[in-house]
């Protein structure tokens, strides 16, 4: 069953219809004639089984037949700070976190950050990043979004790390491992956790150390240098297995 993002608001009105570019894909790509039955997310975390009605212009009516509460969402509340990136990375990046299932995704600005653009630029990838999340939450059958900050600081990360329970900065100079941090003392395990990674060029010592004062604990990820999206990715698909769905 096909699945498509639609906004919760769009259910509250009679009858229930899709819009915009979900349209061109079900007509023009797929091909769906009336009677075919498909799947909505509202990205709150419903689903909603459907039958397609009928074709207008510009929308497609459907029948709402059942809502289920969506069940591919983490136990654990993994929230990812990635320090920007050149901008397709971002993107790319965002796309691949949200198929592993984040709940959270913070951009940040930190000293090595290649790219610093200006607010308008800024509130353009924002806009950007959501879409995307859109996208994928349908691609990997979520029923919820992932929530988007705009751009912070460092500094403002790791003062929202305060609120975490258990928060992680990754450095490409520390021997420590993820594994090594779960000690028995760590309990109850960790339910919102909050993963902090740097920019192409890595984190200074001072920022590691102002981490730290934090309360952030620091881990590597083995002896090899990865990429920085690379770490990104090897982090969350690590803290899925170790606390998470994926072990």
């Amino acid at each position: 069953m096909r699945y498509f993002y639609i906004e919760p608001a769009a259910l509250q009105k009679e009858p229930v219809a899709l819009e915009g570019s979900e349209v061109r894909h079900i007509k023009n790509v797929l091909r769906l004639k009336p009677g075919s039955k498909v799947c909505l997310v509202d990205g709150e975390g419903f689903e909603y089984e459907a039958i397609i009605q009928r074709f207008l212009a510009d929308q497609v009516e459907l029948e709402i037949t059942r809502k289920r509460a969506g069940n591919k969402e983490s136990p654990v509340n993994i929230k990812v700070a990635q320090a920007l990136l050149k901008e397709k990375k971002m993107d790319l990046l965002l796309r691949h976190l949200c198929e592993l299932g984040i709940a959270h995704w913070i951009p940040f600005i930190c000293e090595r950050s290649v790219p610093t653009p200006g607010a308008k630029r800024l509130s353009a990838r924002l806009e950007r990043w959501k879409k995307i999340v859109q996208e994928s939450v349908k691609q990997c059958q979520r029923a919820k979004l992932p929530e988007i900050s705009e751009t912070q600081t460092l500094a403002s990360v790791l003062d929202y790390s305060r609120s975490c329970d258990f928060k992680i900065v990754f450095f490409e100079n520390e021997d420590a491992t993820l594994n090594s941090l779960i000690t028995p003392s760590l309990q109850p395990r960790p339910r919102n956790i909050l993963l902090i990674l740097g920019p192409e060029g890595g984190f200074t010592d001072e920022e590691i150390e102002n981490a730290r004062a934090a309360g952030c604990r620091v881990a590597g990820l083995g002896p090899r240098i990865m990429r920085a999206e690379t770490a990104t990715i090897a982090a969350c698909a690590l803290a899925q297995f170790l606390f998470g769905d994926m072990g």
